[in-house]
């Protein structure tokens, strides 16, 4: 699980470093989207598409070798590729900047082992992080290398975020608890 929530990270990672090789915005559909089931509640790719961005914040095509190593860690590991039901990332700008990246993974069995999907990717990845509100949900929140990094579980989708500003993490939080919360 470790393995796996590292490698997760290091997609959200290559995707961010790699925004500022794509130039697309969400007018032309540059949001990457995997996904394995469609159908019942609510999935990370049509989280994606519905959701309303902050102001002066456009996606990013992640780079094929991103969304290729993103693909290679849900198939490869049996237990996440049967935890998991759809996933969709994409790189993140403000006003023309790439400032970090987006992973929505829509969670079909919430539970691995003898842990949670989400504590798993918490104690791997954000092994000193502190809980963060966000509206109504609670998540967590790290900063690293100079970069903030957040896991915000939304019922059946778990958002891992990473920007270059805690006010941009917050931001992209904030309207996720928006669109899920919505009636």
């Amino acid at each position: 699980m470790r393995l796996v929530a590292a490698s997760t990270l290091l997609v959200l990672l290559l995707g961010a470093s790699s925004c500022t090789r794509a130039t697309q915005d969400s007018q032309s559909g540059a949001s990457n989207t995997v996904s394995f089931v469609p159908g019942r509640s609510l999935g990370a790719a049509q989280l994606l598409e519905t959701l309303q961005w902050p102001q002066g914040f456009k996606t990013l095509s992640l780079s094929a070798s991103a969304e290729n190593q993103l693909q290679r860690i849900i198939f490869d590991d049996v237990e996440i590729a049967a935890s998991v039901r759809d996933v969709a990332a994409t790189g993140l700008s403000l006003d023309g900047q790439p400032i970090g990246a987006l992973m929505l993974i829509g969670v079909a069995d919430p539970v691995i082992g003898n842990m949670s999907f989400v504590e798993g990717l918490e104690s791997a990845a954000l092994s000193e992080s502190e809980t963060a509100h966000w509206g109504p949900m609670t998540g967590s929140i790290m900063k690293s290398d100079g970069q903030f990094w957040g896991v915000l579980p939304l019922s059946s989708v778990v958002a891992v975020a990473v920007t270059v500003e805690r006010a941009h993490l917050n931001e992209v939080m904030k309207s996720l608890v928006r669109t899920v919360t919505r009636p």
